[in-house]
């Protein structure tokens, strides 16, 4: 009986201790399982980890992934098919396995790597420590263009499908640049100022607001928003005042019809009124045809400014020359009567010019 009774203690003795090895084995288990959780969570957290990160993005084409992290890391208007191919130019032909890193700065929460393919720097990385606090990363590299956009107050505007934030305003009530010639420029529309820099292209820009659209300088990376118009009447004024201005260096008009129709204190007029056309010779035919008013947007309901192409056939005897024209003219209504405060030829505008 004490026999039996030895054998069932040691048996729950035994059992016992399986129970105690089993719990500690568990134990150990979830120790281990807990702090490789607990580093991988830290080692993620480390500005190193979001570089090696970056680079497996890279490498694995994920560049919807890299778009979205720069927009947050550095806001840019560029859109997602010009940085993706920005990106593929830095890192195509590079080894992204081999590559090494270090700092280059360390400003606060944000911090700058420089990448090395052996001593070759390939790119800068910025990064910065996100609300969760990890780190995201991204190329820094400047775009080569810059562009302004005028807007009446109260527009928005998007570039490259990105709505325009007031960061980007420069000045909030400036006369319109196109207007910018006139000794007065009391009557002339005040705009909103955005000066956009950074861009890897010229930006594409579409406003939200119904009824308005944009107009690009021809001298200038200037774009103007404004209300378009098709009105047929505004369009007969700007191909007339655009025609009489064309008649006068071929002597088929005269300085005082383009006064007639222009601000006097403008630099268009100081330079027209200066203007030598005594070299052109005499001739008994010219005509106009293909007339065209590309364009019309108004800043205000007083100024407009219009892209004008025509087509100008002289011939003199057996001799004739048509000449293919661009004008982009500003007006402003003064006193109930359009009058030119603007003009800039471009005769890249006229679908006949042949561009090299």
């Amino acid at each position: 009986m004490s026999s039996r009774r030895g054998g069932i203690k040691r048996s729950a003795g035994i059992t016992i201790l399986i129970l105690v090895l089993l719990l500690c084995i568990g134990i150990s288990t979830a120790f281990v399982l807990f702090t490789k959780s607990n580093l991988a969570s830290k080692e993620a957290k480390l500005p190193e980890s979001a570089i090696s990160l970056y680079l497996k993005q890279i490498k694995n084409n994920d560049f919807n992934g890299i778009y979205e992290n720069s927009l947050m890391i550095d806001p840019h208007l560029n859109s997602k098919e010009d940085y993706d191919q920005a990106i593929k130019d830095i890192y195509d032909d590079v080894n992204l396995d081999n590559l090494i890193y270090h700092v280059e700065k360390d400003p606060s929460d944000n911090l700058l790597y420089g990448l090395y393919d052996g001593n070759v720097k390939v790119a800068v990385i910025k990064l910065v420590k996100g609300d969760n606090g990890k780190w995201l990363a991204s190329t820094v590299f400047e775009g080569d263009h810059s562009s302004i956009v005028e807007v009446p107050a109260g527009i928005i505007f998007k570039v490259n499908g990105i709505e325009v934030s007031n960061d980007y305003i420069s000045n909030k009530s400036v006369t319109a640049t196109n207007f910018s010639g006139l000794d007065d420029a009391s009557d002339a529309p005040k705009v909103v100022r955005y000066d956009l820099n950074n861009l890897i292209s010229e930006p594409v820009i579409t406003v939200d607001n119904a009824g308005y659209g944009v107009i690009k300088d021809v001298l200038s990376n200037t774009y103007y928003v404004g209300k378009t118009s098709t009105d047929s009447d505004l369009k007969e004024t700007v191909l007339n005042a655009a025609k009489t201005c064309a008649r006068y260096p071929t002597k088929d008009g005269t300085l005082g019809a383009i006064s007639a129709i222009t601000i006097t204190g403008s630099d268009f007029y100081d330079r027209i009124k200066t203007m030598d056309n005594q070299w052109y010779a005499a001739h008994g035919t010219s005509q106009f045809s293909n007339e065209n008013v590309l364009s019309i947007v108004q800043q205000d309901e007083n100024s407009m400014i219009a892209n004008v192409v025509f087509d100008y056939y002289i011939a003199a005897g057996s001799t004739s020359k048509e000449y293919h024209i661009g004008y982009q003219i500003s007006f402003l209504n003064v006193r109930g009567t359009w009058k030119i405060a603007g003009f800039a030829i471009d005769n890249e505008l006229n679908p006949k010019t042949k561009v090299w």
